[in-house]
């Protein structure tokens, strides 16, 4: 009860307080009002307020909120407001009589309106193209988009795709129809022509200027293309770059800068056919614009940066396949680089390969019906070489091909080893590896084979997934014979489940728990594999650098791969400590003294094992444990 009096009392003295303290606060708001707005009106008027009679005594609403017609049609509500005596000096001495004067006012009944500050009105800053004599200027939009450099792995064709407009559609086919033009395009003029790629996509090629682009525009959006074409070309012509060349192509398209901004951008690029190459008209910042080497680092050699560019250039040899190429040279090329990858996936298990035995093979029969069509202008084989010549670029690159610091095992990194040692984290790390049987760190030395340097291989991706789908299967098998018999033993005449208490029983039904959390883990892990082990090495990267995100890294994704395998090792360890109890609590001398011997026998087995695998290495770390602690010390 005394309680209750105090927290009512308490409440009321806090009611009191927030009054007073919105009163007071309202007082001092209507000061600051009534002080302030005159004499910041008045600042108005000195500046670029609009012209008014001073001699009256009130300002209508229309001079006081007169609104140009190009700016926001802002207008102030219908009340009168006591005009500000500008002709007199203010000093000390009236600023107190209006200050008492306002504290012995009341409240003004009228709404406050907030002034419009009129500015001076400056133009939008805008970049006009160059005049050129075939731009349009009646389609030509008041500003140009930015000109940005992005590269050809970036070209957004299988984003946002246009859909079907089923509000269209052909009722019957005239007859003697035989001409089937495309008029998906139908405000196409000039050179420009529409393109199917073999996979079916529709771009458009300008064969006079050499100029490629997606298909996705409308008739507004396309006279704004071709003014930034223009530009571009006349920018190219003032830096000496021979646009008159055959082996000179453009890609252009347009998008708009940010979600909700008018302005659009003009992302475009280069191609060089003779130096297989992409260039750009601006210079590329890797930390504002399209990230070309995926993030990798201590990137910084001219030849290494041109594996990067030429993996690129494939990818626009794939996506624009209509361009004659040296198409016999290029599959003797290709040729090559696939008898030696061959070769190497047979000799190494460590092969730097982009691919496995058997898709070479498979790549190697396409080479053969490639050279039936080696000449001629055909853009399925174009897109067939073009592809897999990109991958074979991409994994140069990756692979720091061509420099001192090379890679040349696919399972080492190039990178300097980090010997940081972080108490928490060695602990941490130490104490889990010995509860879950160092499973984790088994794991973990396949996530560093596989996960190198934040890199993917995808054949020694695709093998891993294949090893941890075999052991998560027989951990699953296992899981369940273990559970049959742990409920079995339950089963068992000698074993009283009446007694709760009784440790046999407590350490069966922990077996029990250990073997069910064993096998829902495998279950779902072996789902989680079938949906994300078998993906590309850009999903898998994707994957494993949002599994690898935390403060744990690589370890925190190998712990939960050695969970199945820790918790059906200690359900096996509970249920043998129930059997031993059940053993141990009634029976004579001699089948005690033929269970301990066989127990100990086994044990001596079980420790040759692991001592002689050197499974667990348990001296060994527990050396470089107190070493890294003595080597951290002060």
């Amino acid at each position: 009860m005394l309680s209750t009096r105090l927290i009512l009392r308490l409440l009321k003295r806090l009611c009191q307080v927030l009054a007073a303290l919105k009163t007071s606060f309202a007082q001092r708001l209507r000061i600051l009002v009534t002080l302030c707005f005159p004499h910041f009106v008045a600042k108005l008027k000195i500046r670029d307020f609009p012209r008014y009679n001073t001699d009256s005594t009130t300002l209508s609403p229309a001079n006081c909120c007169t609104v140009p017609t190009s700016t926001s049609g802002v207008r102030c509500p219908p009340v009168s407001l006591p005009l500000p005596l500008h002709n007199q000096q203010i000093t000390s001495a009236s600023t107190a009589t209006s200050t008492q004067n306002v504290l012995s006012s009341s409240v003004p009944t009228f709404p406050m309106p907030v002034p419009y500050i009129p500015q001076q009105l400056t133009p939008p800053q805008t970049f006009s193209p160059p005049q050129v004599p075939n731009a349009n200027s009646s389609s030509a939009p008041a500003t140009t988009p930015k000109l940005v450099p992005f590269a050809a792995n970036d070209v957004s064709r299988y984003e946002n795709r246009p859909r079907v407009d089923i509000s269209k559609e052909c009722n019957k086919i005239p007859a003697l129809m035989r001409q089937f033009p495309n008029k998906s395009c139908p405000w196409l003029s000039g050179d420009w022509e529409a393109c199917v790629h073999p996979e079916g996509v529709l771009y458009l090629y300008d064969e006079r200027r050499s100029v490629f682009t997606e298909a996705t525009i409308d008739d507004s959006m396309f006279g704004l293309l071709d003014g930034c074409i223009n530009m571009l070309r006349e920018m190219a012509k003032k830096q000496s770059v021979d646009l008159g060349d055959d082996d000179i192509e453009l890609v252009v398209q347009l998008a708009q800068t940010e979600a909700g901004d008018t302005q659009m951008s003009c992302c475009y690029y280069f191609i060089d056919h003779n130096a297989r190459t992409l260039f750009w008209l601006h210079d590329h910042q890797q930390t504002t614009d399209v990230d070309i080497f995926s993030g990798l680092r201590g990137v910084a050699d001219p030849s290494h940066i041109r594996h990067s560019l030429e993996s690129e250039y494939w990818t626009h040899c794939e996506c624009y396949p209509k361009h004659q190429m040296n198409r016999p040279k290029i599959i003797k090329e290709l040729r090559g680089l696939v008898m030696h990858a061959s070769a190497e996936i047979i000799t190494s298990d460590t092969s730097l390969s982009p691919f496995d035995g058997d898709e070479l093979s498979k790549i190697l029969q396409l080479i053969d019906h490639l050279k039936e069509n080696a000449e001629g202008d055909d853009p399925h084989s174009n897109c067939v070489i073009a592809r897999f010549m990109h991958y074979f670029y991409r994994a140069k690159f990756f692979n720091f091909c061509g420099l001192p610091c090379a890679r040349l095992e696919a399972d080492k990194s190039v990178y300097e080893e980090n010997k940081n040692f972080r108490p928490l984290t060695s602990s941490v790390s130490f104490a889990l590896n010995a509860m879950l049987f160092w499973a984790p760190q088994s794991h973990l030395e396949d996530l560093r084979k596989v996960w190198v340097d934040e890199c993917i291989n995808t054949p020694r991706w695709k093998d891993f997934n294949k090893n941890l789908m075999t052991e998560w299967t027989g951990i699953t098998i296992y899981s369940t014979v273990m559970l049959a018999v742990d409920v079995s033993f339950l089963a068992v005449p000698n074993v009283n489940i009446s007694q709760s208490q009784s440790i046999g029983i407590i350490v069966t039904y922990l077996s029990i728990i250990f073997i069910t959390g064993s096998l829902i883990v495998s279950v779902l892990l072996v789902r989680q594999n079938q949906r994300y082990g078998f993906e590309s090495a850009d999903k898998a990267t994707e994957f494993l650098s949002h599994m690898t995100g935390t403060f744990f890294g690589v370890g925190a994704l190998a712990t939960i791969h050695g969970l199945p395998y820790a918790m059906l090792m200690w359900g096996m360890i509970y249920f043998a400590i129930a059997i031993l109890y059940n053993v141990f609590k009634s029976t004579t001398v001699a089948m005690l003294a033929s269970v301990v011997s066989g127990c100990v026998v086994i044990t001596m087995f079980i420790f040759w094992f692991i001592w002689a695998a050197r499974e667990f290495r348990l001296f060994e770390r527990l050396t470089k444990s107190i070493f890294s602690l003595t080597s951290a010390g002060p």
